[in-house]
């Protein structure tokens, strides 16, 4: 008997750990449709920082993955439910209705200024934009979005084409062996303007974008008890010289609440 009962408690006992052990893991997406490098390519980086938040946190275990393709992240967070997911604007704004209950936790910090807001640029070699303009993007995005977010002077008969590779495509546009403009994100817009090459002179900026939001941190699920505890812990890492180098090898300076 005593036996038996010994079994007994040592049964409950784990039933009763299991919840615990559970609740202390949770799960983060980060989603950035268009962005280079494959989810196996940014595993590595993606674990540290994972380890350093789950550190910081010290009461869970935090993991996750990252993905640039739309269909990558929408099927990640519907079979995996994670808790939290650093998302693109475009990807929020155009898939927000199959997101559920999402909820804006934390501006990103992104290279190069750092803010919270940002503009993209349209480029080609010419300042007009002619109707049915053809428009490259490294970012997946719909014309509505494109209009009603970005640049509301692009005709509304604009074909928007994503493209892997911009850079081969603006070298296409500059040498006329592509009749199109290009639209670059922050970053992208930068490293044209800091190219001499030869090929890059004929480009030109169109217009400057309405300014957007950058990435947010979203959280997934509302009745997570953690949600205020993650967002310390995320806003403290951009002072934190242990999370500097792990900060700019995911291309941001940090964190800030969202205005």
């Amino acid at each position: 008997m005593k036996r038996i009962a010994s079994a007994l408690l040592l049964v409950a006992a784990v039933s009763l750990a299991a919840p615990q052990a559970h609740a202390g893991n949770a799960s983060m997406v980060f989603w950035y449709p268009g962005e280079a490098g494959s989810t196996e390519e940014a595993q590595p980086v993606l674990d540290e920082f994972l380890e350093y938040v789950s550190m910081k946190m010290g009461n869970l275990t935090i993991d996750g993955r990252y993905y640039n393709t739309v269909d990558g992240g929408l099927k990640y967070i519907s079979q995996n439910k994670p808790i939290v997911g650093i998302v693109s604007f475009a990807a929020f704004s155009q898939n927000r209705e199959k997101l559920g209950q999402a909820q804006i936790l934390l501006a990103t910090l992104p290279l190069p200024k750092g803010a919270a807001t940002e503009r993209y640029a349209i480029v080609g070699t010419s300042k007009e934009l002619k109707p049915g303009t053809k428009v490259i993007s490294s970012e997946p995005m719909e014309l509505a979005y494109v209009r009603e977010k970005l640049f509301p002077k692009l005709p509304a008969d604009a074909i928007v084409t994503p493209t892997t590779q911009i850079f081969s495509g603006l070298k296409k546009i500059a040498a006329k062996e592509l009749d199109a403009v290009a639209i670059l994100t922050p970053i992208e817009a930068e490293t044209l303007a800091k190219l001499s090459a030869a090929w890059a002179k004929p480009l030109v900026t169109i217009e400057s974008s309405e300014i957007v939001p950058t990435a947010r941190v979203l959280l997934f699920d509302p009745s997570w008890k953690d949600a205020d505890k993650l967002k310390q812990v995320l806003i403290a890492a951009g002072s934190d010289s242990d999370a500097k180098e792990l900060l700019l090898e995911l291309r941001l300076k940090g964190f800030a609440e969202a205005r």
